[in-house]
């Protein structure tokens, strides 16, 4: 431990009323030292309960580079070509048809969101099946390859992608291709061990209800969204990006290059320093990666994301401080 950097966070958190807000966990690696772990506030209020490594969160939109990387494994293994096009794979998405799947992977395929339309509405019982078929019947396209636009709609067609390549659900490829060989025996998609006590309680955001518990449940997400993990866990996923147990150098490059903007796929990308967020109802995270040292600075938070979300606030003042 950093006791430096230790007195610092803790001083920022005491100081800061912003950063008071934050409620959960933060890791920060470099190399093999742990600079910095700590939890704050209760992983379940009701029983009083604070979270350490292994305690799971929702990880929301983290979700997509694990979903980007099981396409590449699949380019590398020859099942597909990035540089085709994804109806070469899925002939029923008429309308996105021409689009490429590097395209896809890297937001600029043109595709519209679905999450942003009127006619779609969100319930716990609606299925990345039911988004997928709201999504095939979408007819206002951007031009592809011409500008970036963040877009959940993406990372959804490239799981039915996966599936439809590698005839497993994606359930069942990312167990086999990514937890299970790094390890990562608390990470799982879609679904929690409803015995798992060490599981992190999303609430509301404390500014519309003090520990309020938010209980709502989206499964439509699936690619775009939907893995459970652990800070412990999310360090095995940083050190296989620095091997080829996953990819090889060519692909891992291609997995970390942004094409017409700082995105690349699944990662923002600003200098040396490589990052993305996830927000789903009751948790919201960051995750940072500083390459050329090596370093990881995780903050995964059970207080809710989305709109109330400061997650990105939160990061850049802990940021400030380690990467001085």
């Amino acid at each position: 431990m950093d006791r430096e950097l230790y007195q610092k966070i803790n001083s920022l958190y005491e100081e800061s009323s912003l950063l008071q807000d934050f409620n959960g966990y933060i890791l920060i690696k470099e190399g093999e030292h742990i600079l910095f772990q700590q939890n704050f506030g209760y992983s379940d209020y009701a029983q009083k309960k604070i979270a350490d490594e292994n305690t799971i969160y929702n990880l929301g939109s983290i979700t997509k580079q694990f979903t980007a990387l099981c396409v590449l494994q699949l380019a590398q293994r020859g099942l597909l070509s990035l540089n085709e096009t994804i109806a070469t794979y899925l002939p029923d998405l008429y309308y996105g048809r021409n689009i490429i799947i590097q395209d896809i992977l890297n937001m600029i395929s043109g595709i519209p969101e679905y999450w942003s339309k009127t006619e779609w509405h969100e319930i716990p019982q609606v299925t990345s099946e039911d988004s997928y078929s709201f999504i095939k019947s979408l007819t206002d396209y951007d031009l592809p390859h011409k500008t970036f636009h963040y877009c959940n709609s993406n990372y959804i067609i490239l799981g039915k992608l996966i599936e439809k390549v590698s005839g497993i659900s994606l359930r069942e490829y990312l167990n086999e291709n990514i937890f299970i060989p790094l390890n990562m025996m608390r990470t799982s998609f879609l679904t929690l061990d409803p015995k798992d006590i060490n599981t992190a309680t999303g609430y509301k955001s404390p500014h519309i209800s003090k520990w309020e518990k938010n209980t709502v449940v989206i499964n439509s997400f699936a690619g775009a969204g939907g893995i459970y993990s652990t800070a412990a866990d999310l360090c095995k996923w940083d050190e296989a990006l620095y091997t080829e147990k996953l990819l090889t150098q060519d692909f891992m490059s291609e997995f970390l290059t942004p094409v017409l903007s700082n995105y690349a796929m699944g990662w923002y990308i600003n200098g040396d320093k490589i990052f993305h967020g996830g927000d789903s109802p009751g948790f919201s995270v960051r995750f940072t990666r500083v390459p050329n040292r090596r370093l990881i600075i995780l903050l995964l938070c059970n207080f809710d994301g989305c709109k109330e979300s400061n997650m990105g606030h939160y990061a850049d003042m802990i940021d400030m401080l380690v990467l001085k």
